[in-house]
């Protein structure tokens, strides 16, 4: 008796497993299964052609997993592609390490002390400073008097 599967099972797989169906297909043939055409719909059911052309959020995420299939196959089969990547990656982790030092000066138990510059007049008052004050004070204000912590 042979082993059957239909496309539809091979696109549920490549989805469940991670992998491309082209990668799904190559398997099934190779371990011997049948690729059988998708039987007609039960007569219950109504017969709509899924395609992602009427489907934006479908489309999106159908382009991002074939670019993220992509990327893995050519980061696994080609070394320039590997150290352009690695290299990629290793920039963006060390922008995301630095942090901007904060205005604010807090004592020991991790109240407001003080704040170094002024946000309401000099080259620190900017919008995100201030911003960045109340919120302080906010945080503060909340856990003098036990309120929960902001979402």
């Amino acid at each position: 008796m042979t082993k059957q599967i239909n496309p539809t099972d091979i696109f549920e797989l490549a989805r469940s497993t991670g992998r491309s169906p082209s990668e799904i297909l190559d398997i099934a043939q190779r371990e011997g299964w049948e690729i059988v055409e998708d039987a007609a719909p039960m007569p219950t059911q109504k017969a709509e052609r899924k395609t992602v052309m009427h489907d934006p959020k479908g489309a999106i995420e159908l382009m991002r997993q074939l670019k993220e299939d992509n990327i893995k196959k050519l980061y696994k089969n080609d070394p320039y592609i590997r150290e352009g990547i690695d290299a990629q990656l290793a920039v963006q982790a060390a922008r995301h390490t630095k942090t901007k030092p904060s205005n604010i000066q807090y004592n020991e138990q991790g109240n407001i002390e003080s704040i170094k510059s002024s946000v309401v007049s000099g080259i620190h008052a900017t919008e995100a400073n201030q911003i960045e004050l109340m919120k302080a004070i906010k945080d503060n204000i909340y856990k003098k008097y036990g309120v929960g912590s902001r979402a």
